[in-house]
């Protein structure tokens, strides 16, 4: 059960956060308050629809991402930086 720590850029496209390995991963999120505010989801995720974390206050998260799955954020100006801890399973 690996466990990674990385920070993420999270831009005005789809920036992908994470892909889960083959038996998937828990991922814990946080967004410092400030900056803009952070929409992730799939590839598709387009800033403000999906779950958006917002910029106002710090954010955490923590999501159970299926094997094989990835997750995107994406904001809507300028960048944000999150940071991830990722628990492979």
């Amino acid at each position: 059960m690996p466990i990674t720590s990385k920070n993420v850029s999270i831009t005005t496209s789809a920036t992908l956060m994470h892909t889960s390995a083959s038996n998937g991963c828990r991922i814990y999120l946080y967004s410092a308050s400030g900056g803009q505010d952070i929409t992730i989801g799939p590839a598709t995720v387009a800033s403000g629809t999906g779950f958006v974390l917002s910029s106002s206050k710090n954010s955490e998260l923590t999501i159970d991402l299926p094997p094989g799955d990835s997750l995107y954020g994406i904001v809507g100006s300028s960048t944000h930086t999150i940071r991830l801890t990722v628990v492979e399973y």
